[in-house]
């Protein structure tokens, strides 16, 4: 009976097995199919940085109806900014560490 239960459970670990390379294989995939390089999200007041760039580049009339633009953007957001990175690597980094 012993020998039986043994048996099942190898059988049941080994047949595991293939299913958790399976599913690494599947992750290393998913890595490429990300782009190479993308904008961080971050949080940001979209009304602000409006009126900030408008009053850094205008003048005049052009001013008060750029100003009047930006007040109709919402005063707390998700902004794409500047900040680029690469979520290829970035993943590819995540699974290293596991």
């Amino acid at each position: 009976m012993r020998r039986v239960m043994w048996a099942v459970f190898a059988a049941l670990l080994l047949g595991a097995l293939p299913v958790h390379v399976g599913t690494v294989a599947a992750q290393g995939r998913d890595c490429a199919s990300l782009p190479t390089t993308a904008q961080k999200a971050r949080t940001c007041s979209p009304q602000a940085e409006c009126l900030a760039q408008v009053e850094r580049s205008l003048k005049g009339q052009a001013l008060d109806a750029s100003r009047r633009d930006c007040q109709r953007l919402p005063t707390s957001g998700t902004c794409y900014g500047p900040e680029t990175y690469n979520p290829q690597a970035e993943c590819r980094e995540r699974q290293g560490r596991r």
